[in-house]
């Protein structure tokens, strides 16, 4: 007896054609000759290609560990969440476009937005200011996973910055040369993913009310 068409199984057949082929290759009639079904039938269960490209965001961002260690400081449990968040993205490189550029739509999508409000809303954080900080953190971390990807796709990418900069005449740039001599400008990317994490947490923190 074959096996029963469901959404789920056709939204991890997409992830899959996109992590195997691309973005672009994934088309209705791609993912019906994957499972081996009449591509119409897919249109009972994901009525468009938005729908279809909502689902396959839905599967990465639900694959994210939300299992953070609930005994351990707010601030701790917001940093294992964005570091899940982060991790769950950079597993499928090919759909870091979607991620990117489309807001979260579907209840299957919005576990990691629900649990980040939860915490924050347990230590206090008004709730104007943990709206902000979700906006936030969606936008910078699909930024840096963009970043981290194209920097392991081609890690001769980093390297020609670093002889670009190298090269920069100290009259006209001595901070930035300065900076490059003493190894401070180009830092790695988990330096940058803890500066801005912790940015964002010393402003929650001024935001309680005391």
């Amino acid at each position: 007896m074959a096996e029963k068409l469901t959404r789920k199984r056709l939204i991890q057949a997409a992830l899959t054609i996109v992590d195997r082929d691309g973005l672009d290759a994934l088309s209705m009639r791609k993912l019906g000759a994957e499972l081996g079904v009449d591509p119409m039938a897919a249109y009972r269960h994901l009525p468009n290609k938005d729908a279809l490209l909502d689902g396959v965001i839905e599967a990465v961002v639900a694959s994210a560990d939300l299992s953070v260690d609930e005994t351990a400081p707010w601030q701790a449990q917001l940093r294992q969440l964005i570091r899940a968040n982060l991790d769950a993205t950079l597993a499928h490189p090919n759909v870091l476009p979607l991620v990117a550029q489309r807001p979260l739509t579907t209840p299957g999508s919005l576990g990691l937005v629900e649990r980040a409000f939860a915490i924050m809303s347990g230590a206090g954080v008004p709730l104007k200011d943990a709206a902000l900080a979700i906006n936030v953190m969606g936008l910078v971390s699909a930024s840096l996973a963009v970043a981290m990807s194209a920097s392991a796709a081609d890690p001769r990418g980093s390297e020609e910055l670093q002889a670009l900069f190298a090269g920069l005449p100290r009259e006209s740039f001595p901070h930035i040369v300065r900076a490059i001599e003493t190894g401070q400008f180009i830092e790695g990317y988990d330096e940058i993913l803890e500066f801005w994490t912790g940015a964002l947490i010393d402003r929650l923190e001024e935001s309680i009310p005391r």
